[in-house]
């Protein structure tokens, strides 16, 4: 079995701070992303989160669609502030389980992550998620595919 990584920017908020909440249209996105996944089979067996509240209540959201026991880690490298290096190290320290993950980020660190794992950066609008197939290292993989929120019905 392979690592799948399910990389998230978070849903829409009401700001860039660290306590800036999901909008209620985020909110309802991000519930709705969360079934869609959950009709397809998604079944995480851990997630991750930056400590900034949007990203903290959209990974809490999507996971409590996804699985009976919703546990999700907080990371501090996760934060916009941390160098892409530092946030997918604080991931690999947990240490990264074989099977599916979630991992809840931000801007810039999100597109970055995505890029330096695959070499592809294919934007990342509020809720857009990336598939990615990790190759055994972890420090590299293949973009599988990605969802916006224009292929989630609500």
């Amino acid at each position: 079995m392979s690592t799948m990584l399910w990389l998230m920017r978070h849903g829409r908020a009401t700001g860039q701070g660290s306590d800036a909440e999901l909008l209620p249209e985020g909110a309802d996105y991000v519930r709705a992303l969360g079934r869609k996944l959950r009709g397809e089979g998604l079944r995480p067996v851990a997630a991750f989160s930056s400590t900034f509240l949007r990203a903290r209540d959209t990974a809490d959201i999507v996971m409590s669609e996804l699985s009976e026991r919703p546990d999700v880690t907080r990371l501090r490298e996760l934060t916009p502030d941390f160098e892409p290096e530092e946030a997918w190290q604080a991931v690999l320290d947990q240490p990264l389980p074989e099977g599916d993950v979630l991992v809840v980020s931000h801007l810039p660190l999100v597109g970055l992550l995505c890029g330096g794992l695959t070499g592809d950066d294919p934007g990342f609008s509020p809720g857009t998620l990336v598939q990615i197939e990790l190759h055994e290292s972890k420090r590299k993989g293949r973009l599988v595919r990605v969802v916006r929120s224009a292929d989630v019905q609500g």
